[in-house]
């Protein structure tokens, strides 16, 4: 049986549950695989292509969705929070990827609210700046055993914050 992108992508993906992203490597990969590492370089060029590919698989579900830009970036957070080191995967593709999912919806949310194209496309790329650095500080914490409650509660608020920033953005003269 022939080796394929989606069976490095998934086994990938297998592994990050398990152990997260620092624990995850091309060669750990093959050896999932039951490959040498070199054949996985036919189909995935590198650890950071194979990493967004991951991320992508992970965010499939807020691909096209309708939901208001709160509902949207909320979904963000229970996808990220669900997986070990789901932060610092989700930064790592984002910086590689500017167009992973949740970005093209997040725009599509904020064209609905009177934002032009261009703000539109500067405000999602603030709010998923600030929603990553967020979910990446809240999932460390937890990693390190510092539970913080109020963690939903500060993200919400700071989207919120950003979105009425927005609004009196677009509204003002």
């Amino acid at each position: 049986m022939a080796l394929t992108a989606g069976q490095i992508v998934e086994a990938a993906h297998g592994l990050v549950t398990r152990y997260g992203v620092q624990d995850v490597s091309m060669r750990r990969v093959a050896g999932e695989l039951g490959v040498r590492p070199g054949a996985l370089y036919y189909h995935v060029p590198n650890k950071q292509e194979m990493l967004r590919r991951v991320a992508r698989r992970v965010l499939e579900p807020l691909h096209e969705v309708t939901d208001e830009p709160l509902a949207l970036l909320q979904r963000l957070r229970q996808l990220v929070l669900a997986l070990p080191d789901g932060g610092d995967l989700i930064l790592i593709a984002y910086s590689l990827d500017p167009e992973l999912p949740p970005v093209p919806a997040l725009r599509s949310g904020l064209l609905l609210h009177s934002c032009t194209p261009a703000e539109a496309e500067e405000t999602a790329a603030i709010l998923m700046r600030y929603a990553l650095g967020a979910l990446a500080v809240e999932q460390n914490s937890l990693l390190f055993g510092q539970s913080d409650p109020a963690a939903s509660v500060r993200y919400e608020r700071g989207l919120l914050a950003l979105l009425a920033g927005v609004r009196n953005t677009v509204s003002s003269p």
